[in-house]
């Protein structure tokens, strides 16, 4: 079974990341985000 990110876990790791790397919290286009997480699951003709 396929286990996809969800938007807490993407957001959770950005901010670990930027504690690691440094840079700006915060996301740009929260909408744009979760267009993004969502499409690996949208299917084509039933598949």
């Amino acid at each position: 079974m396929i286990r996809y990110l969800t938007l807490v876990e993407v957001l959770s790791l950005h901010s670990q990341i930027i504690e690691q790397s440094g840079g700006a919290l915060g996301v740009r286009d929260l909408g744009a985000l979760e267009s993004a997480l969502a499409q690996p699951r949208m299917a084509f003709g039933g598949y």
